[in-house]
């Protein structure tokens, strides 16, 4: 049911901007989502770290055969699928109580960070939501939300409204700042 209401979902503004801002960063921007969707990936950003996984990869759970694309979007078989080891077939996700994917990677970016950037997070859900207060002494933080997060004192600024009226614009400014610093 998931994959059906995602593959018909599309990108917003937001998606594009942060796309182009990936473009035009290159290896100095770091994308991670919370999101299992691929909306970033459909807006034409290259690199992006899916936290809690993808909707459309599944993997195995037993062994070490890398998550592979899975685009069925039909109702699910009678029987569930199995890997060649022997070991079931589920969803390339990050259930809660389990280990967000690539958290060292993240950590590491977070360490070379100098602005950060959250969008439409609660702010409560960990290890996500301390994100935030990681980067806070060295960079400026920045929150983009409807709803004003958890954690709203530990951003620099906060910007209320929907992150595809209030994300392009944002963009813009700081990709301007970015432009002039080189």
């Amino acid at each position: 049911m998931r994959r059906r209401v995602a593959a018909k979902a599309k990108p917003n503004p937001a998606h594009f901007a942060l796309a182009r801002l990936g473009q035009e960063l290159g290896d100095r921007f770091f994308l991670c989502t919370q999101n299992v969707d691929d909306l970033h990936e459909q807006a034409g950003s290259k690199c992006v770290v899916h936290m809690h996984g993808e909707l459309f990869s599944s993997h195995c759970d037993r062994c070490s055969r890398p998550p592979f694309r899975d685009t069925n979007t039909y109702d699910p078989p009678v029987e569930l699928p199995r890997c060649e080891c022997g070991g079931g077939i589920r969803p390339h996700i990050c259930w809660f109580g389990e280990v967000p994917f690539d958290l060292n990677h993240i950590l590491h970016s977070l360490d070379e960070c100098t602005l950060f950037m959250a969008v439409g997070t609660s702010g409560v859900v960990e290890p996500a939501a301390s994100f935030v207060a990681h980067v806070r002494s060295r960079a400026t933080t920045i929150y983009v939300g409807v709803e004003e997060p958890a954690n709203a004192s530990a951003f620099t600024e906060c910007h209320p409204g929907k992150a595809g009226e209030v994300l392009p614009d944002l963009v813009e400014h700081w990709s301007a700042i970015a432009r002039a610093n080189r």
